[in-house]
């Protein structure tokens, strides 16, 4: 091993680690919603209470995300027990482990592509230190936790469909199985591997890795079906399973609700893409981005399919199930962003390395081809994330979202008593900074993602919500959620009355509760 080879990794995690501590802000907990829920779930593991939504009156099971990242946050939570001090923490493990993804890319680059040291380092640092992996790291979600593991897991899974060994594909089961309570994404690895381990007609380890893997999840699967069906019906799209979300939307819309999601979100990923990759917002600009991104990409599927099948499937399989998710695109295509990074990368390596029809001449022009399509994607995304570290793109969410939830905090704080129930747009913030119980003011279902719902419809969930958990104060900010309770509150007789205003919303009483201000 050269001394290029020994540096280069450890230089590489360490650019990471230090571009992930740049990233991290003083935002709260909740202005990416998700994140409050993270972390409630890990107080509530550090606290002895179980894997339950403790914010929630009554502290039903939580069957929406699986347990593997809020377990991290119960072993932080249990080291700084003191809540907000603890969120730097939080942040600095992430920025942590970014390195560790850094150092997943780079091991990835070298083994899967066959790529020099200095080219494996560009390939690593091109994947962490641009604005998605900052965003994500800077924020207490599950993404960076998840690829810095699977990284070297596809890497290793490779390797072991090579070779005919029982106790590899046990053990690289059981990884895969480990894998999908971090991420429900996850587990497009099962069948991924098993075909990786079938098309070199390795059928036994196929079958031991995927059985080894069913049994890992398994567990998790029996909760959920056991204690989703407790989950109160109007939280269910924020709390309840995916798949009973998922379910519940095509019993209402049928088949056509993922053909209209495909349609929408292959729009969004577009968007997506472009942003990313086009130096002017110009749509001929844009084209030219995303056609030499999915350009790139596309070689790169071949490269992948000679030499890391079960990465190209994952892939594939991850990219299919966003693609017809009745949901935005953004984080989970920025999610597996360092695969989208090696898969250009790969692309242009294929073409560069490889003779086209052994023609001189057609060699060349594709040779053409990919020098400008890389150079496009290149400068593409110099100039995004250039623009995007000037102007701390990573903190967008926090600096929209934070102004918004702060004055909601301080009036709950110091206008309610401890045992109030909340019906809040940040309720999982509400919780975690005022100690307060606190539920959504609405539910969300899967075609909310296809058509808005009307001031009416949520008012409708609203009323609902307010009847279920009979809440002491309703604190509004959020527009759909101001109008909602505007009507409600204009019934004849009104369910809500208004007591009091922030600087951002108003706040209600249930009408049935009477209409006595909050305490002074």
């Amino acid at each position: 091993m050269t001394a290029a080879d020994r540096l280069a990794p450890f230089l590489v995690v360490v650019a990471a680690i230090v571009a992930g501590v740049h990233a991290i802000d003083a935002s709260p907990i909740g202005v990416f919603y998700d994140d409050a829920h993270y972390v409630i779930l890990g107080r509530a593991l550090a606290t002895g209470e179980g894997y339950r939504y403790i914010n929630v009156p009554g502290a039903p099971a939580a069957t929406h995300f699986p347990p593997g990242y809020p377990a991290l946050l119960a072993l932080l939570w249990r080291v700084s027990p003191v809540f907000p001090e603890n969120i730097a923490l939080f942040k600095m493990v992430n920025a942590l482990l970014l390195g560790g993804v850094a150092l997943g890319v780079y091991w990835a680059a070298r083994r899967l592509l066959d790529l020099a040291p200095v080219a494996a380092s560009l390939t690593a640092l091109a994947s962490t230190i641009a604005i998605p992996a900052l965003l994500l790291s800077s924020s207490v979600m599950s993404e960076v936790l998840f690829l810095a593991l699977l990284l070297p897991l596809l890497v290793v899974a490779e390797a072991a469909c090579e070779r005919t060994d029982a106790r590899r594909a046990a053990l690289l089961g059981l990884s895969v199985g480990l894998m999908c309570l971090i991420r429900s994404h996850a587990i497009v690895l099962i069948p991924a591997i098993a075909i990786g381990y079938a098309l070199r007609r390795r059928f036994r380890e196929a079958a031991i890795a995927a059985i080894l893997a069913t049994l890992v999840v398994a567990p998790w699967l029996l909760w959920v079906r056991h204690h989703d069906a407790l989950v109160p019906f109007p939280l269910r799209g924020q709390y309840g399973s995916y798949g009973a979300w998922l379910a519940e939307g095509l019993r209402a819309n049928g088949a056509g609700l993922l053909l209209a999601s495909l349609r929408d979100n292959l729009a969004t990923s577009y968007a997506i893409v472009a942003r990313s990759f086009s130096v002017a917002r110009h749509p001929a600009v844009d084209a030219a981005a995303v056609v030499s991104v999915l350009a790139l990409c596309a070689a790169g599927a071949m490269a992948l399919a000679g030499r890391a099948r079960v990465t190209l499937l994952f892939v594939l399989f991850y990219l299919a199930i966003v693609l017809v998710w009745p949901f935005s695109p953004l984080r989970f295509i920025w999610g597996i962003w360092p695969l989208i990074v090696l898969l250009m990368v790969g692309g242009a390596l294929h073409v560069w390395r490889h003779r086209v029809g052994g023609s001189p001449r057609r060699t060349q022009l594709a040779r053409t081809a990919a020098m400008v399509t890389s150079a496009i994607v290149v400068v593409g995304a110099l100039n995004f994330n250039v623009r995007g570290y000037a102007n701390s793109w990573w903190a967008t969410v926090s600096r929209s979202f934070a102004p918004r939830i702060q004055p909601q905090l301080v009036w709950v704080a110091e206008k309610t008593g401890h045992s109030d129930v909340i019906v809040t747009d940040d309720e999982g913030a509400v919780y975690l900074y005022t100690g307060r119980r606190a539920v959504p003011p609405n539910t969300f279902t899967a075609e909310q993602h296809l058509r808005a719902r009307s001031p009416a419809d949520n008012a409708r969930w609203m009323a609902a919500i307010v009847r279920a958990f009979s809440p002491d104060y309703v604190v509004a900010w959020a527009k759909p959620t101001l109008d909602a309770a505007a009507i409600l509150s204009t019934e004849r007789p009104p369910l809500l009355v208004q007591v009091d205003t922030i600087p951002t919303g108003r706040v209600y009483r249930p009408a049935s509760a009477g209409v006595k201000p909050a305490r002074p």
